[in-house]
């Protein structure tokens, strides 16, 4: 059976996500679609992405590719399996990163990958801030 392209139901950028043990239930603190840094590159220390799926069954093998805007792939997060029975289960993940470089302000996007198709692209700003100088 060759598996349906899942629908994205939701997808947020968080810096932390927390699973509660028993009910299974996500926790999604400090959701954000703009990060404002004082210079570059900037490292960003973890910030954590969820995804949620409808209208899937089969089993799928996931890939994010975090890319600038000349499709330039920055970051990968693969090895991601999901096997889902029904198309009637609205499965979640989550993904967590560690020192994500963003090179210079501007937009960029993680683009999702459903067993090497691409699904839908979603959009991070990226601010430049002035410093403050203190004296």
């Amino acid at each position: 059976m060759i598996p349906v392209k899942p629908e994205i139901i939701s997808f947020l950028i968080a810096d932390m996500l927390i699973q509660e043990k028993g009910t299974n239930k996500w926790s999604a603190i400090g959701i954000f679609d703009r990060i404002r840094a004082a210079s570059f590159p900037y490292i960003h220390p973890g910030l954590s992405l969820y995804i949620r799926l409808a209208d899937a069954e089969g089993h799928y093998d996931v890939r994010v590719e975090f890319c600038d805007t000349s499709d330039h792939v920055l970051a990968l997060f693969e090895g991601i399996s999901l096997s889902i029975q029904s198309r009637l289960h609205q499965p979640d993940l989550a993904i967590k990163t560690a020192n994500l470089t963003i090179p210079e302000p501007g937009k960029y996007y993680f683009k999702l990958y459903f067993n090497g198709a691409f699904a839908k692209g979603f959009r991070l700003d990226v601010e430049e801030v002035p410093q403050k100088l203190h004296g």
